[in-house]
């Protein structure tokens, strides 16, 4: 573990900007900002945050232990138990994307509609308002990324400490095919949020990562656990990560159960 309180200062501070919730602000030793993380409470269920600064961000191994060590101190007083340690891990890994700076994503894309042989016979748009992927990768100007899916018990969410390293195959085969220009935001990564959804049944632990909206400096992408029955059929809890290019456009969509609307509050810019 790395000693960042020698290098960093954290203030933990309740309805920051007017929200409903309490977060970690992060400053260097001359108290300007670099890094903020932040447990949003006014909705069905709590939403996590971090926000990094204008300014130069601490190493890679400080801002991971800072923001483990934040999600965790946000996890316990929400009286939300991570007996194992691996939600706050998970959730730390989501956040950390915020520090990323992106030059593209890949991955694989999975068909809405295979035939009885597990051949694709219809895909996605390629401006489609949802597409779905078996996993993704951020490919980043100093490091990697993955997003993929965990199941606990009966639901499955994002899982971003996946335990194995999908590669593109050379050939497509299936209901997969390789993707190299997946439609989520590049450049430099200013926020991300994770929902931590309470309200599901079906898993074992207090809840699940089910989503997580990436912001730009103009755009943002929705990921959502979920999968495609069809091109009208999508399931929530699914074991795919579904892209959204346009998250506005995700209260206007139908899910199975009919999802919980929540607002994110980083929007594109500052």
């Amino acid at each position: 573990m790395t000693d960042w309180r020698a290098r960093w200062l954290a203030t933990v501070a309740s309805n920051v900007s007017t929200r409903n919730g309490i977060g970690w602000e992060f400053t260097d030793l001359q108290q300007r900002d670099v890094w903020a993380v932040f447990r949003e409470d006014g909705g069905d269920f709590p939403v996590f945050s971090a926000v990094r600064s204008v300014g130069n961000l601490p190493p890679s191994d400080d801002l991971e232990e800072m923001t483990g060590e934040a999600v965790a101190d946000l996890l316990a007083t929400a009286e939300l138990p991570d007996n194992d340690g691996w939600i706050t891990k998970n959730i730390t890994s989501a956040l950390m994307l915020a520090s990323m700076d992106v030059v593209g994503w890949e991955g694989q894309e999975w068909a809405l509609e295979s035939a009885d042989d597990g051949v694709a016979v219809s895909w996605a748009a390629a401006d489609g308002t949802r597409i779905p992927f078996a996993w993704l990768r951020a490919k980043g100007i100093d490091r990697d990324a993955m997003v993929g899916i965990y199941q606990d018990d009966a639901v499955f969410g994002l899982c971003f400490r996946p335990n194995v390293d999908p590669q593109l195959p050379t050939h497509d085969e299936g209901s997969l095919r390789s993707r190299r220009d997946v439609p989520v935001v590049t450049g430099q990564i200013r926020a991300v949020e994770v929902v931590l959804d309470t309200s599901v049944d079906g898993g074992s632990t207090p809840g699940s990562v089910t989503e997580a909206v990436l912001h730009g400096y103009t755009t943002s992408t929705l990921l959502i656990a979920a999968e495609a029955y069809s091109h009208d059929e999508w399931h929530l809890y699914g074991e795919l990560v579904v892209v959204l290019p346009d998250p506005s456009a995700v209260d206007a969509l139908d899910w199975i159960p009919p999802r919980r609307t929540w607002r994110p509050t980083a929007a594109p810019g500052r």
